[in-house]
């Protein structure tokens, strides 16, 4: 018995190791699964992997989430042009007869640049579609089940993109100052004469990019068995 445990466990961390490569993570980093119970037709044990990013930068999920930070460099480019748009990538993968399914929560916006603008997340089937121009006009829903739970034995990971765009509001302007200036006088002759001179001003943002806080997008996951009960 203890030579049969031990051929398994064997062929499990060799079956991670190459999971790994193909995946290009390490073998530790895929979770193994297994149930003390199985019903007909459903497997007992399987692999399950999930990560998010930027585009092909993703990390993989620890505790089953994943986090992307946007900060810095990403309002320096709003505050510059006045809207920014963002790609990222998930990667899921779930064996045997677990689907897999996750949540995306965007953080708190306000205060900073990002505070001055109108920001959105939604889904795109390509990074090439993630503009500020395709956002969306109503709100989006921001969970997706790429995995059924579906018999699976595929080492290929479902990969999916959301955009984050954002645009400033009145192109960053907040207000407008304008003053007028009158000189009044006597020529020679004794007529009254006036001059006048106006000018104004657009009043911008005074927010340095370099003090925008990061702002963590989170994404948890979780699996689930044939008939949508999760864990």
């Amino acid at each position: 018995m203890k030579s049969n445990i031990s051929l398994k466990n064997t062929l499990i961390l060799s079956l991670a190791a190459v999971l790994g490569i193909l995946l290009g993570i390490g073998g530790g980093t895929l979770a193994l699964w297994s149930d003390n119970t199985s019903g007909t037709g459903e497997i007992s044990s399987g692999y399950e992997y999930f990560a998010a990013g930027r585009v092909d930068d993703t990390q993989a999920a620890k505790d089953k989430k994943a986090s992307v930070s946007l900060g810095t460099a990403e309002a320096e480019t709003l505050l510059k042009d006045g809207e920014v748009a963002v790609a990222l990538q998930t990667d899921s993968l779930s064996q045997g007869n677990k689907g897999l399914r996750y949540e995306l929560t965007p953080p708190d916006w306000s205060g900073g640049i990002f505070g001055a603008s109108d920001v959105s997340v939604f889904r795109v089937r390509a990074p090439s579609e993630c503009t500020v121009a395709n956002t969306p006009t109503t709100a989006q829903d921001l969970r997706s089940t790429p995995v059924s739970a579906e018999y699976s034995e595929t080492t290929d990971p479902t990969i999916e993109y959301w955009c984050v765009s954002a645009k400033l509001k009145d192109n960053g302007e907040v207000g407008q100052y304008e003053n007028t200036a009158t000189v009044t006088a006597e020529d020679p002759a004794g007529t009254k004469v006036e001059a006048k001179d106006s000018w104004n001003a657009k009043i911008r943002l005074g927010l340095d990019p370099k003090q925008e806080p990061n702002r963590d997008i989170v994404f948890e996951y979780e699996t689930f068995r044939p008939g949508g009960a999760g864990r």
